[in-house]
């Protein structure tokens, strides 16, 4: 079951009940995952009263990329966009090392605070660079395929 923690939650992988329960799911609320209107639910709990609650699209569409995610087996962690990362944190999203990802914030390719004599990020500012960096190597990519291409290299 994944439980949500807005600091840096540890993954909690769902069983083999959860995840059935969770395919199942996904699978009845997907027809209301292009809606633009709030949608309705009815919980109940064994021995107890029914519950309406209304959730609106962008929870629905959130929620239904978690039951996906679960009912394949997966961990999921919930990150607010704006919360603060450790740079420990931070570097374990890019996947690189701690220093690597000091030096990145130092270069002023992110943008940081200081909070005493510790450097913090917001998740935003990551997701961000991660796309940047993924359209910068993209952008080399395709310009090695035409150099490839204009010297005849390329079959």
């Amino acid at each position: 079951m994944a439980i949500y923690n807005p600091v840096f939650p540890k993954p909690l992988p769902p069983n083999d009940k959860e995840a059935q329960v969770a395919r199942k799911s996904s699978k009845a609320l997907a027809s209301f995952a292009s809606t633009n209107t709030d949608v309705c639910f009815r919980a109940k709990l064994e021995g107890s009263e029914e519950v309406d609650i209304a959730l609106p699209p962008s929870a629905i569409r959130l929620l239904l990329g978690v039951l996906e995610e679960i009912g394949r087996g997966n961990s999921v962690t919930l990150i607010p966009t704006e919360a603060e990362l450790t740079t420990q944190q931070a570097a374990d999203i890019t996947r690189v090392s701690r220093p690597f990802f000091i030096r990145l914030l130092e270069e002023g390719r992110l943008p940081y605070r200081m909070v005493g004599a510790h450097r913090r990020v917001l998740y935003r500012d990551v997701v961000r660079f991660i796309q940047e960096e993924e359209a910068r190597r993209v952008k080399v990519m395709e310009e090695l395929v035409a150099e490839t291409e204009r010297l005849g290299l390329y079959e």
